[in-house]
């Protein structure tokens, strides 16, 4: 598993990786799963991908909820096939939730989305704000709260979880983790050097055409919700409705992400599994190989 916060060179790194391991991607990015959001949420392309699999990318049309318990069922059997084919899956993106589900074997068939449920506690982010939804979850599970570290999607989901199991998240999500090995790598860049990269990076995906890729969403998917789509996406669509100029919406979008970078980091580095090392594809692969093969690492 490849992991670390965006722009830190996961996906790169992992493509090298698995040339070296002859191995399989298998995306574990709550954005990629969306179709026709390319440019927004960095997906790989084929040329980048340079003739490797990458499983769980273009999932679901943008307007269609797209959840933890969703990824987990798709992820498990890709994981099985890559292995029925003698292959190696290398698990890699930086939806810290998606990994920690698949990893340590959540329980989540037991509670379906209540979309009802969920509407109203969206109703009550819009009027209240995130603190308030913070407040309610802590009174009945800390844990959960710490865990979802302030995102409204990760609050809800918890809340909603809460109300139709009427356990504490942390608990109705416990399960036996499968019995996988698993060997896994954080990427490690200096904040000054990943703050850089994240502001280059939103500026050439709005050269390569982020804000066309939104109004065609806005055009072809009239109920998608951009909040769900990743960073950017609302920014983008503010900016067609006239809400927001260009460069605010880049600079908002350019905070939002940097702010993403570092609970990704927290998150991350409260994994004890995850091993920091820096994106040096090659030492890596000399490093990993006898480690995943069954050797020992020097």
């Amino acid at each position: 598993m490849v992991v670390g916060p965006t722009a830190s060179g996961k996906t790169a790194f992992a493509i090298g990786l698995a040339q070296g391991l002859d191995a399989e991607l298998v995306s574990a990015d709550s954005r990629q799963v969306y179709r026709h959001c390319d440019i927004g949420t960095n997906k790989p392309s084929p040329e980048e991908l340079r003739g490797i699999a990458c499983h769980l990318l273009d999932v679901v049309e943008p307007d269609v909820s797209f959840t933890v318990a969703d990824y987990v069922a798709l992820a498990k059997p890709a994981l099985e096939s890559i292995w029925g084919r003698g292959r190696l899956p290398i698990l890699q993106g930086g939806t810290g939730l998606y990994v920690r589900a698949l990893l340590d074997g959540w329980n989540l068939a037991e509670a379906p989305p209540d979309p009802e449920f969920r509407a109203l506690l969206e109703d009550r982010l819009a009027r209240e704000g995130s603190s308030a939804i913070d407040v309610e979850l802590r009174a009945i599970d800390s844990i959960a709260a710490d865990r979802a570290q302030g995102n409204p999607r990760r609050m809800i989901r918890a809340l909603e979880i809460h109300a139709v199991t009427g356990k504490p998240p942390s608990l109705a999500r416990r399960a036996d983790p499968p019995d996988w090995e698993v060997t896994a790598v954080g990427l490690e860049v200096p904040l000054e050097e990943l703050d850089r990269r994240i502001e280059l990076r939103v500026q050439l995906m709005v050269e390569a055409g982020f804000v066309e890729e939104v109004a065609a969403i806005r055009r072809d998917y009239p109920r998608a919700d951009f909040r769900r789509l990743g960073h950017g996406y609302p920014e983008m669509a503010a900016h067609l409705e006239g809400k927001l100029s260009l460069p605010a919406a880049i600079a908002s979008t350019v905070l939002q992400v940097r702010q993403y970078a570092r609970r990704q980091l927290t998150w991350f580095r409260a994994d004890d599994r995850v091993g920091w090392i820096e994106p040096d594809i090659e030492r890596a692969t000399k490093l990993l190989r006898p480690a995943i093969m069954g050797g020992e690492a020097s």
